[in-house]
């Protein structure tokens, strides 16, 4: 009987499910249905809107934290490519100089050997005034003191002042204590002794006063003694200091190479 009765019971529902359809048909549920739209309306509105604010805040901060890491690896690759760009650019420039270099050694037969500048001033003791860089080509290269050493252009900018091992000290022509045997290119190719002036120009004194020399006349290594080849270039008349109660003259020479950009230069052997 019990199962008879719980038999009875379940065929209730389909039977109530139908009824009600019917009955929402024929607007008979419409009062209810209405009040219980209007009761759980305000609440469904608040989920949507709750549900619809909070995925709203879960995009824009997908979204932030998306757009903070591609900027964090642009930023990554911007870095890397400049460095690379930088590195790109020194690699020409060394190139460029090297071919140069090559040229001018080719074109006067030089024996010679390439270093490369390491400091400035920083692994020898000097003193105030004194204009000094570092290669790193030493005795063991066969380098040996009082060579001359030259920029890519072929211009002399000093000679081997000390030499060890792997490094040599190279006195730039601006240095008070480097000093050349020199000849203007003038009219009487005036010779003399250059030396550098406080370390911004060359200097060269005890020049007669019947001396005709012109700004911008070349002056140039002239070979005699040492181990310095003749017809190097020192750079150009800038300044001429005469006065008409001195037997001498001297004239300033300005060098045609900057210290900061030598990065390779080339010790010439005779």
């Amino acid at each position: 009987m019990a199962f008879y009765g719980k038999k009875k019971k379940t065929w209730l529902w389909p039977v109530a499910f139908v009824l009600v359809i019917f009955l929402h048909f024929i607007k008979v549920l419409a009062p209810i249905e209405n009040l219980a739209v209007s009761t759980v309306r305000p609440l469904a509105t608040f989920l949507y809107g709750s549900g619809s604010s909070i995925s709203h805040s879960y995009e824009e901060n997908k979204q932030q934290k998306d757009i903070f890491a591609k900027d964090d690896s642009l930023e990554k690759e911007v870095a890397r490519l400049t460095v690379e760009n930088a590195q790109f650019k020194e690699l020409e420039q060394d190139n460029i100089k090297l071919r140069a270099q090559l040229n001018f050694l080719s074109a006067n037969k030089y024996k010679n050997v390439l270093s490369n500048v390491i400091s400035q001033n920083l692994v020898f003791d000097i003193k105030e005034g004194d204009q000094d860089i570092v290669i790193d080509k030493g005795t063991k290269d066969g380098i040996k003191e009082g060579l001359g050493v030259v920029n890519e252009n072929g211009v002399i900018i000093g000679k081997i002042s000390e030499a060890r091992d792997h490094l040599s000290k190279v006195c730039l022509t601006t240095n008070r204590n480097c000093k050349f045997a020199a000849t203007i290119q003038n009219q009487n190719r005036t010779m003399g002794i250059t030396e550098g002036d406080l370390g911004l120009t060359v200097k060269m004194n005890y020049i007669p006063q019947s001396e005709k020399i012109n700004n911008g006349d070349t002056v140039i290594t002239s070979g005699l003694g040492g181990n310095i080849s003749r017809g190097l270039v020192i750079g150009k008349v800038s300044q001429i200091n005469n006065h008409s109660n001195e037997i001498w003259q001297d004239v300033n020479i300005e060098p045609l190479f900057d210290i900061n950009t030598l990065t390779i230069v080339t010790v010439l052997i005779p």
